[in-house]
């Protein structure tokens, strides 16, 4: 790991209990994303056609466009104060660009076909280089944050910022269709083909997923808003309000016979879903604020998983799935697939206690024992790119 893992975390405030609410947030959303990952690891093809894992696989569909709006949300409170810095090419600007490339290149080593460059670079075949090139939550967000810096960086000032951000969520939510009716391959290399839909195998690609990291920009943006003028309880009102508007409305237009689209997939393209799940984070974030006021002080381990998110996000990928690192060295290996019911819930229990765990010990050393932590960093990172550049198979 690299200084990127502080990517998603939340500034230091002064008042830092008053967004505790974002680290319970994605605590929540990693606790989510963790459940879902191991019932759809496991669980055998029979159970998980039962009306009951569908209904599960309704909210779990949340934690991808959850871990993207609160990336967003992120984004303004530790970009807002600094706005100016942020217009010209100095340490500051140049520092966070590295740090969301490196996002992006962990989400490409998280997708290797060998943990070999030189067959990376010689022996891969076609379906190889899709899968190099999948566009994955990591590489949404990376490719996100730095396209918001380009607005900023471009338009200055707050205003055309928030309208430019607006615009492309709309644009986001209603082009998809269209946007996946179009084979990219056919037009582009493979590398920024998988950028823009799911049709080679992305399962998050920008469209429409870009959109909820944009949405909790624009969210985050009116809090802050709100907390300068002392009425982020009507604010968080109101949002959940309009959270609630988003979904039924959402419901509403799906029952429409008529359709704009001539290709028309509601689980992957349909701006009604788009407007069902942004609704159900709008929502879930001004919950989580509600009860960040009656916790006021949480214990660490109810909000470690969040200010740890991308480390536990990394971690779990590799330790649940595998990667061409460990490729033998995981949980599906390990303990085998079509697991029961039972024997599922042990795993996921298992997982997260070990994911649980793990945050906590890198968090403790990233605020008690910083140069060891920076040390086991480098280590991790210098032990990878040997390998990486060493080894012919």
């Amino acid at each position: 790991m690299t200084n990127s893992d502080t990517l998603l975390q939340l500034p230091t405030q002064r008042s830092g209990e008053r967004y505790v609410f974002i680290d319970l947030y994605r605590s929540a959303v990693i606790l989510l994303m963790l459940e879902g990952h191991v019932l759809r690891a496991f669980l055998p093809a029979s159970l998980q056609r039962e009306p009951l894992f569908q209904l599960h696989e309704f909210f779990h569909g949340l934690s991808a466009p959850a871990f993207l709006f609160g990336a967003g949300l992120t984004f303004v409170i530790s970009t807002r104060k600094r706005w100016e810095a942020y217009h010209h090419w100095d340490p500051p600007l140049a520092k966070r660009l590295r740090r969301f490339l490196l996002v992006i290149l962990l989400g490409l080593a998280l997708h290797l076909p060998y943990f070999s460059f030189r067959k990376v670079m010689l022996e891969l075949s076609s379906p190889e280089v899709l899968q190099l090139f999948q566009f994955d939550v990591l590489h949404c967000i990376g490719i996100g944050l730095l396209s918001l810096h380009g607005l900023i960086f471009f338009f200055k000032h707050e205003s055309r910022f928030y309208s430019l951000v607006i615009t492309t969520i709309f644009v986001v939510c209603f082009t998809t269709p269209f946007v996946w009716d179009l084979d990219f391959l056919k037009y582009i290399p493979p590398a920024f083909a998988q950028m823009f839909n799911g049709n080679h195998g992305s399962p998050f690609p920008l469209f429409p997923y870009v959109g909820f990291l944009y949405a909790g920009v624009i969210v985050s943006w009116e809090f802050l808003v709100a907390v300068e003028h002392n009425r982020e309880g009507k604010f968080m009102y109101w949002l959940a309000v309009l959270g609630m508007i988003f979904i039924i409305a959402g419901f509403l237009f799906d029952m429409i016979p008529w359709h704009l689209y001539a290709t028309y997939n509601y689980w992957f393209t349909s701006p009604n879903y788009f407007l069902i799940r942004l609704g159900s984070l709008m929502a879930i974030i001004a919950g989580f604020w509600y009860l960040s006021r009656a916790i006021k002080q949480p214990k660490k381990i109810f909000t470690v998983l969040g200010i740890e998110s991308l480390f536990v996000y990394v971690l779990h990928l590799l330790v649940l799935y595998g990667s061409s690192m460990n490729p033998q060295l995981n949980m599906q290996v390990v303990f085998g697939l079509n697991r029961s019911f039972i024997e599922t819930i042990g795993l996921f229990a298992g997982l997260f206690f070990l994911m649980l765990s793990s945050a906590l010990l890198w968090n403790y050393l990233k605020r008690k024992h910083f140069p060891t932590y920076r040390w086991i960093q480098i280590t991790i990172g210098g032990v990878f790119l040997y390998f990486l550049f060493t080894r012919d198979f």
